[in-house]
């Protein structure tokens, strides 16, 4: 399945919806494929959700002239708010809505009428197994899709643990999943804690590892945010970033190397092109550290003592983690 990327747009933030607009515009011509919106009071204090509806109609006919998907949360309040409800959704499809995300409020019963209209974005933290067996018995499986929620106060974002708990049960039933990762320039909406703060490039590299959508979950993200999250989406082989010492072995990791996982203390990945690095050294072995031997990279996962390897540089633990995750790499500078 291809990856897929995506952004969010916030439609009450009335004073950077021409900004929004530009991101958008940017983030297409880089093969960002999906905008999610959020327009209840949760996500702007400013703007009511009438008044947020009606600036979203705008921001929706360039998000469509761009051929985004594009899909709301919603929660019996919102429809509420807007004469709507899950039995009738036309008001959302008539402004350029293609799906819409079931935030929570919603039975098992109203989830299948509004696939019925339209796409449903599932929150995985809102539906039993029961009521998904159910949903997806009486849905067209095209029309249900799921998201997890982003969690914007410092320390509030889900475990890996819970994530990884809940994710397992859309994808066993073949329904393609999302997740938030944050915006540096904010640091707020993000799914997993773990992630909060760490860059968008590892980030999308860890959450592809589990999921088939990444959305940055902060409004207005940089040109280099999106050019890193665009980059993992389009990457062919995964890219795992340490900081290197010493620009001489530049080309060296960046061949193409298999993954081996059963050592002790490291994870060792060796490579079948030639150019061997030939400089040997004892060094000092530490936990992260990034070192050569041969043909071989071997990345230290403990403390240790000096032993016979070249030290070339060392990778924080997220990318020691999609590593580990990982059969075949390549090793870039992340300065």
């Amino acid at each position: 399945m291809k990856r897929k990327i995506g952004l969010s747009v916030f439609p009450g933030w009335k004073e950077i919806k021409d900004e929004q607009i530009q991101v958008m515009r940017k983030a297409r011509e880089l093969g960002f494929s999906e905008i999610f919106m959020g327009i209840g009071p949760g996500t702007h204090w400013r703007t009511g959700i009438k008044d947020a509806f009606e600036i979203a109609k705008e921001i929706l006919k360039e998000a469509n002239r761009l051929d985004y998907y594009t899909f709301v949360d919603i929660n019996p309040e919102i429809l509420k708010e807007l004469n709507s409800s899950p039995k009738n959704l036309s008001r959302f499809l008539e402004v350029g809505f293609r799906g819409v995300r079931a935030d929570y409020g919603f039975s098992k019963e109203e989830i299948v009428e509004m696939s019925k209209q339209v796409i449903v974005e599932l929150n995985p933290f809102e539906i039993s197994v029961d009521e998904l067996d159910y949903v997806t018995k009486f849905s067209n499986p095209e029309r249900i899709k799921a998201t997890h929620n982003y969690y914007p106060i410092l320390y509030s974002g889900i475990s890996k643990e819970v994530f990884l708990e809940k994710t397992k049960l859309f994808k066993e039933r073949g329904i393609e999943i999302g997740a938030f990762i944050s915006n540096p320039k904010f640091n707020l909406r993000t799914t997993l804690e773990i992630l909060r703060f760490t860059e968008p490039f590892d980030s999308t590299n860890y959450l592809f590892n589990f999921v088939d959508r990444v959305l940055i979950g902060d409004p207005i993200p940089d040109e280099k945010t999106l050019r890193q999250v665009a980059n993992v989406a389009n990457s062919e082989i995964t890219k795992i970033r340490i900081t290197l010492y010493n620009d001489a072995f530049k080309d060296f990791i960046n061949k193409v190397f298999h993954v081996e996982n059963y050592r002790e203390y490291a994870v060792v990945c060796y490579t079948k092109d030639s150019g061997n690095v030939t400089s040997q050294c004892y060094t000092k072995i530490f936990k992260n550290a990034v070192t050569v031997r041969g043909r071989e990279l071997w990345i230290f996962t403990k403390d240790l003592g000096i032993g016979p390897y070249t030290l070339i540089g060392e990778i924080d633990d997220i990318n020691l983690e999609i590593l580990r995750m990982s059969k075949s790499v390549t090793f870039m500078d992340k300065k």
